[in-house]
């Protein structure tokens, strides 16, 4: 999947995908605003919950969301 994305169609990009799909660190952390390293940071402290599918981390995006919806809790 190669996935290019600029300012046009980012929003564009995460509304055609499926509530429950799996992201990416690089993905997740566009999805942030954030940078990946900022992410796995956040795991490790265990603010983000994420899968290891491998060696690589992937992160619901209802995770994410969340994360956002409840940023000023």
């Amino acid at each position: 999947m190669n996935y290019s994305m600029n300012a046009d169609n980012s929003a564009l990009f995460f509304d055609n995908r499926i509530w429950d799909e799996w992201l990416s660190t690089s993905e997740a952390a566009k999805f942030l605003s954030t940078t990946p390293n900022a992410v796995r940071i956040m795991v490790c402290r265990g603010k983000i919950k994420a899968s290891k599918l491998g060696r690589r981390l992937r992160f619901k995006i209802s995770d994410l969301r969340n994360l956002l919806l409840n940023k000023g809790d």
